[in-house]
């Protein structure tokens, strides 16, 4: 299985500094470091950072399922915010909960350093082959 943060693999995920730590059938886990230019005038991290990493930590979890010659792309997402996100690092928790041929659904959770959850939300992605 081919790794989204191998070197060129994706320059966006690469710019933002998420990095695939787990994987699994139907499940990865993706940490990111927390810099200042993912925050807001107060500290805390931009809910736009936030969507961000539920849409990559459900769409690995999707990938982990598909074959070399199948992609994916989301056509849904939702996101709800549970608390101000700060610390050194936040990991999202996705995993699948729908695997169909030509859609797959998944949630995910974000924790902060701390353990505390975040933020929670879903995706849904549709399979192209």
């Amino acid at each position: 299985m081919m790794r989204r943060t191998e070197p060129g693999m994706s320059p966006f995920w690469d710019y933002i500094g998420m990095e695939e730590v787990e994987m699994s059938e139907g499940y990865a886990e993706i940490k990111m470091i927390i810099k200042p230019e993912h925050t807001q005038r107060r500290g805390t991290v931009h809910g736009g950072v936030l969507a961000t990493l539920i849409d990559a930590a459900v769409g690995s979890a999707v990938r982990t399922t598909q074959t070399e010659d199948q992609s994916s792309a989301t056509i849904e997402l939702k996101i709800n915010y549970i608390r101000p996100a700060k610390g050194d690092y936040l990991l999202a928790k996705g995993k699948l909960s729908h695997r169909g041929k030509k859609v797959q659904v998944g949630t995910a959770e974000i924790f902060n350093s701390e353990g505390k959850m975040v933020a929670m939300g879903s995706a849904t992605f549709m399979v192209i082959s």
